[in-house]
């Protein structure tokens, strides 16, 4: 007799650090998005992440810590300009790229000589990682190139029917993934994925400007030309395809001053915090009306918007 089994919702901390111990996997809250998190230090639970999000082996993994003081333990040295960046922005939503200790396994670098820490912020997050002692790899809950998961019932339907601890901390208030800058011996400081804090933030701790994209072939989490994507076919647009407003099986995303339509729509509004917040849920939540199309209205072209267009252009195609 096969007996179902689904995730599990707890606010138990202990609970899911009994399970980390134990080597099985944990759903996490973060203030950006739902992490599933297993001990950084145990290869058989970090391959178990691996093997449930669908992820290839190439794709480095985040370790998430409980405080800056841990980085020496999987770091060769901390740079200055890193110092800076941890007494800035951790904990919060910035993930550090540097240069790897010799310990640190290459399964969760991806054969890489860096590492990507990072110290959240979310209470109960950071409550779970004091109480564990160690570092946690914690990609986004949810299946490979899939909508990132805001909240304990969007991880739920990701991984349904399977046996799966979630720490429900409710809805991320940052709800796009985390900010990544490189900072490696001999290059530049580098802008790795886009993220809530603004560049201009991050420039004015380093004293110095950033250079955008990845050197030498270094990869990162989520640079997949196709990421957060929902199963709907989703299309960009900047003026609305008239016909399609008529379309009842069309499902339509606003970003301010939505247009009456025959389908499903959702208006975001114009705030780009309050848009990122959102963004994810009400993808989770047209993508559930299995429309015939998604049409998404492109944000205004800005700096603050630089994060949500990053996501959207990997989630959609143009029209």
């Amino acid at each position: 007799m096969i007996v179902a089994v689904n995730p599990t919702l707890t606010t138990d901390i202990d609970q899911a650090c009994a399970r980390l111990r134990s080597g099985l996997l944990v759903a996490i809250p973060t203030e950006t998005v739902y992490g599933l998190a297993a001990d950084a230090c145990n290869l058989d639970a970090v391959q178990k992440v691996f093997k449930l999000k669908r992820r290839p082996a190439s794709n480095p993994l985040i370790v998430h810590l409980a405080d800056a003081a841990q980085s020496d333990n999987w770091v060769k040295s901390v740079p200055v300009a890193a110092e800076r960046l941890m007494k800035t922005f951790w904990p919060g939503p910035l993930t550090l790229v540097l240069p790897a200790a010799d310990h640190v396994s290459r399964v969760i670098t991806a054969g890489q000589g860096s590492v990507a820490l990072r110290v959240p912020s979310h209470p109960q997050a950071r409550e779970l990682l004091r109480r564990f002692g160690g570092g946690l790899v914690a990609p986004s809950a949810n299946r490979y190139m899939s909508i990132s998961p805001t909240s304990a019932e969007h991880v739920a339907r990701q991984f349904a029917g399977e046996d799966l601890l979630i720490l429900d901390g409710g809805v991320c208030k940052v709800g796009l993934e985390s900010t990544i800058v490189g900072l490696l011996p001999g290059e530049p400081p580098r802008l790795l994925r886009h993220g809530m804090i603004a560049v201009t933030e991050l420039e004015a701790v380093l004293g110095s400007k950033l250079v955008v994209g990845a050197h030498g072939g270094l990869r990162v989490p989520g640079q997949h030309h196709r990421h957060y994507a929902p199963h709907t076919p989703a299309w960009r647009f900047d003026t609305p395809p008239h016909d399609a407003l008529a379309d009842a099986a069309t499902a339509w995303l606003w970003c301010g001053g939505a247009i009456p339509s025959a389908g499903p729509a959702l208006d975001l509004g114009a705030d780009p915090k309050a848009y990122a917040r959102a963004l994810y849920d009400a993808l989770y939540q047209l993508d559930h009306l299995a429309a015939a199309r998604l049409m998404i209205q492109t944000p205004p072209d800005s700096p603050a918007w630089a994060a949500v267009h990053d996501r959207l252009n990997r989630a959609s195609q143009p029209l």
